[in-house]
């Protein structure tokens, strides 16, 4: 029995806004779905929160549990309004960033981008 399948989400790719690809693992009695997501950092951010919402709101059930990871370019090290609207869609969805630490360190900085 498989327990595992790709998720086709092409429909939902677009160009610097947002590129996405997953996977679902049925594990009785939860459906777990991983995203990859990576937005260009000169993509549009309000189609990027429509379509990632499209994109969460076809798979949320309550039986659901979701893994997002990628490369979204905000930094959670510094407070900004684009931080508090993806939280806030996260949150429609019960769920929450985990990372809490530098993603990317230079000599001269540290940032948090690669992550959610």
């Amino acid at each position: 029995m498989k327990i595992f399948f790709s998720v086709s989400l092409d429909k939902y790719c677009k160009e610097k806004d947002i590129e996405v690809c997953a996977i679902k693992l049925n594990i009785t009695p939860i459906q777990l779905i991983i995203l990859a997501i990576y937005r260009s950092p000169s993509g549009n951010f309000t189609n990027f929160l429509k379509i990632l919402d499209s994109v969460l709101n076809t798979w949320y059930s309550n039986k659901t549990v979701f893994v997002i990871c990628g490369d979204i370019n905000i930094n959670y090290l510094e407070k900004c309004k684009k931080m508090q609207q993806l939280d806030a869609l996260l949150q429609t969805y019960n769920l929450i960033e985990t990372v809490s630490f530098p993603t990317r360190k230079t000599s001269a900085s540290s940032s948090a981008i690669n992550k959610v």
